[in-house]
């Protein structure tokens, strides 16, 4: 298959998942304009329209649904064969991608790394920085630090350790309850706070813990911090009250196909012996 054939497929399933150009765009780290024009591409190519366009965003019409179905199989049958190449790369050098939220990877993640590229001189390692889940089927990424009640299936994991929240203001009275938007909306946090703070007593929020922290040092609100956040920062209080006794486990995880690369092995087994000193169970 041609590779441009391939390409526009992957942006026409990215727009069927998203729903949108501008969601589609941001899932491949392209413009806009990018996703319009490769999807308008594969259309005029094949002599098809997929997308039914609408307010709210973009639907599959229901004659393309066989053929999103097809792209899909060449997707997956694609994605297979890279992972399969992956994996047979026996080399114990090379690069190695770790996923895993801001917080770790500002506050914890960069001097394990220091220690592991001082061991294994021959690993490139990059961080890659967020809150939302690498799907690591796609190969975004090759090893994800994760915390998390249950993983996915398919996924090579060990426990390195625990996440523990509290609850942290500035010491003031009275303060209102900061809201975990985006990713963090699907959180233990979040949902204790669902069953058990109102809405009236909520005020603004964040996606990211760093920035709660920053928020409640300021005064905003008080905050469901993991305790390496709140207890670090000598601006914040933690509250003797509430206490909802959150943990979290923290998993180091692969894909089965690349677990047994030397590469990932050694950066996986060094990530959990690190991180479980940094971060206990």
């Amino acid at each position: 298959m041609h590779n441009q054939n391939w390409d526009d497929f992957r942006y026409a399933l990215a727009v069927r998942k998203h729903g949108s150009l501008n969601a589609a765009a941001g899932a491949l780290g392209v413009t806009h304009a990018t996703v319009l024009r490769r999807v308008a591409a594969l259309e005029d190519r094949f002599g098809c329209v997929i997308f039914q366009k609408h307010p709210s965003g973009y639907t599959a019409l229901p004659e393309a649904s066989a053929i999103l179905s097809a792209m899909e199989s060449v997707e997956e049958a694609v994605l297979s064969v890279e992972r399969a190449i992956v994996g047979a790369n026996r080399s114990p050098a090379g690069q190695v991608r770790i996923a895993s939220t801001d917080s770790l990877c500002q506050l914890v993640l960069p001097q394990i790394l220091t220690e592991i590229s001082r061991l294994y001189p021959g690993l490139e390692l990059t961080l890659l920085s967020g809150n939302s889940h690498h799907d690591l089927s796609r190969l975004t990424a090759d090893i994800a630090v994760r915390p998390s009640i249950k993983l996915e299936e398919g996924l090579v994991s060990e426990r390195a350790g625990t996440l523990s929240f509290g609850v942290f203001d500035d010491g003031s009275p009275n303060r209102k309850w900061m809201r975990l938007d985006g990713a963090l909306s699907r959180s233990l946090p979040a949902k204790w706070l669902a069953e058990h703070v109102s809405a009236d007593e909520m005020t603004n929020g964040a996606d990211s813990f760093l920035v709660l922290q920053q928020m409640a040092a300021s005064g905003v609100g008080k905050a469901f911090l993991p305790s390496f956040i709140g207890n670090a920062d000598p601006r914040l209080h933690r509250s003797s009250e509430i206490d909802p006794g959150i943990d979290v486990p923290l998993w180091v995880a692969t894909l089965d196909e690349i677990a047994r690369t030397p590469r990932f092995a050694i950066v996986q087994r060094a990530l959990v012996e690190r991180l479980s000193i940094a971060l206990p169970g």
